[in-house]
């Protein structure tokens, strides 16, 4: 159980570095004379590091250990929110923003094959843990910042605050390693020195990072743009951060039932089917009768992907037989995948413009679940060897 606690508590850290710029992004804007496109760059940066600095990984992982390097990357990105929440240059304020996506990225690359680990037997149930914090995080950041902002008098109240989540991980990833270097010795020590291939020439692996980078690509775009779409539109009457919250929180109660449920089941398709039949729908509803039931169609899709997310997490793992391959192959999928979630934003964005509504955004969206869809009967699980 306290192992529980220690992993829910480290992933809570994952999100709000990103997420948190969001509801104060005008704010910033203001302050540093930024263009949009020039704003635009601090929601895609984190993205953009979280898939390309996956690649650099391996390399120092063999050097310091996962046990040091996910600490280390804790401590990066705390210390980047901070600094980050004080500079008063535009070209600084960018660099702590692309130090927070190096963080994020090394160490959310290393806690899945340290998961695969330490829980061979409940790797489905931790994964879901770990994705459902994710997005409680997120919630948290998206919820909050702004009224934190507001009762300090400054944005970057709202946005350094979280650094506290940096020293709350740093604390439960203290107690988690020592508590398992107790229990195993130098084992993991050993096996998180050798060397890691990530499976470039690997179909199936290249089949789970395209299925989990679509599922970003959808997560991403809403997280972007689910609140403008509600302010415009005035779809509904909820007010348009809570609708982002209701997002984010209900992301999370789809990864935690995906870890809770569908963690027992030798076969992830079915569970991966009923999420995205819910994400199909909600789009569908979203693109045809958007005025009918918004917010119905905003759980739908909230949900069908907290459970596609906590599943694609673990699919990797259900690929692998040691930590060193876990880390490898999860290594992969967050490189692929969240250089294709990052264009989900900018795809969004850009059809907005050019065809002057959001019908044209919520087709592309409804067109990527479709194709999500189709890939499920490939993602079966290989047989042991």
């Amino acid at each position: 159980m306290v192992s529980v606690f220690c992993v829910l508590i480290l992933s809570f850290a994952l999100r709000p570095g990103i997420v948190s710029i969001g509801p104060v992004l005008l704010h910033i804007r203001h302050d540093f004379g930024l263009t949009y496109s020039e704003a635009s760059l601090l929601t895609s940066i984190p993205d953009v590091c979280m898939g390309l600095f996956v690649l650099c990984v391996p390399g120092i992982s063999r050097r310091l250990g996962t046990d040091r390097t996910v600490l280390l990357s804790l401590l990066l990105l705390g210390i980047a929110m901070l600094l980050r929440a004080v500079t008063y240059s535009t070209n600084l304020f960018l660099f702590w923003t692309m130090l927070v996506g190096i963080g994020i990225a090394i160490a959310g690359a290393l806690i899945g094959g340290w998961i695969k680990q330490h829980f061979p037997h409940e790797s489905s149930f931790f994964m879901g843990i770990y994705a459902g914090g994710l997005s409680v995080g997120a919630t948290l950041a998206a919820g909050t910042t702004s009224y934190i902002s507001n009762a300090f008098g400054s944005w970057r109240f709202g946005v350094g605050f979280w650094f506290i989540l940096a020293l709350s991980a740093i604390a439960s990833w203290l107690y988690l390693t020592r508590r398992f270097n107790a229990a195993l010795g130098n084992t993991h020590r050993q096996d998180s020195k050798t060397a890691i291939a990530l499976p470039w020439f690997n179909t199936r692996a290249w089949l789970l990072a395209i299925f989990f980078g679509l599922s970003q690509f959808i997560a991403y775009a809403c997280l972007a743009w689910v609140a403008p779409w509600n302010s415009e539109t005035h779809a509904s009457n909820i007010p348009s951060g809570l609708v982002l919250s209701l997002f984010t929180l209900l992301l999370a109660a789809g990864s935690f039932a995906a870890g809770a449920v569908a963690g027992k089941s030798s076969d992830r398709r079915p569970w991966l089917a009923l999420g995205m039949i819910l994400t199909v729908a909600g789009f569908a509803g979203l693109a045809f009768s958007p005025t009918s039931f918004p917010s119905a169609f905003i759980v739908m899709i909230a949900f069908g992907q907290g459970v596609c997310f906590a599943l694609g997490m673990t699919l990797p793992l259900d690929c692998t037989t040691t930590a060193s391959e876990a880390h490898a192959w999860t290594m992969f999928v967050l490189c692929v995948g969240y250089m294709i979630a990052a264009l989900g934003p900018l795809s969004f964005g850009f059809l907005r413009d050019w065809t002057g509504g959001f019908f044209g955004p919520f087709r592309m969206l409804l067109a990527v679940s479709s194709i999500m869809t189709a890939m499920i009967p490939l993602l079966k699980r290989p047989a042991p060897a």
